[in-house]
């Protein structure tokens, strides 16, 4: 809270059941923050996310737009490797949106576009 960063970790190979749910959840959780907290940043921790169906990718790609309406924050989105850092590119695109192979790197993303601009 005290940051303001929404951390979502994905793993596992999803269904369209699954993925829907998720969705719902995540707007969910993300307008109970914005009500409570503000803008938020996201880090969504994919390290463990195999590659996913088209029809789950596809599904997924819905979820950044209401994001966006959600909040102002960066989002950053973190692979576990070269192949799945290029779905995520092809699904997620954006003008806050970052896709990382390192967490570290991703922290530090969201550190520098996020926590510099809360504290001015």
């Amino acid at each position: 809270p005290v940051a303001n960063i929404l951390h979502i970790t994905a793993e596992g190979f999803w269904d369209l059941p699954g993925t829907a749910a998720f969705g719902v959840a995540a707007v969910a959780k993300g307008s109970a923050i914005r009500l409570r907290h503000g803008h938020f940043a996201i880090v969504v921790d994919a390290r463990n996310l195999p590659i996913q169906s088209a029809a789950v990718a596809e599904t997924n790609s819905l979820l950044m737009p209401k994001a966006r309406l959600l909040t102002h924050g960066p989002i950053a989105i973190v692979a576990g490797s070269m192949l799945n850092k290029l779905q995520n590119e092809r699904v997620f695109s954006g003008d806050r949106l970052r896709h990382f192979l390192d967490h570290d790197e991703a922290m530090a993303w969201i550190d520098s576009e996020w926590m510099g601009k809360r504290a001015a």
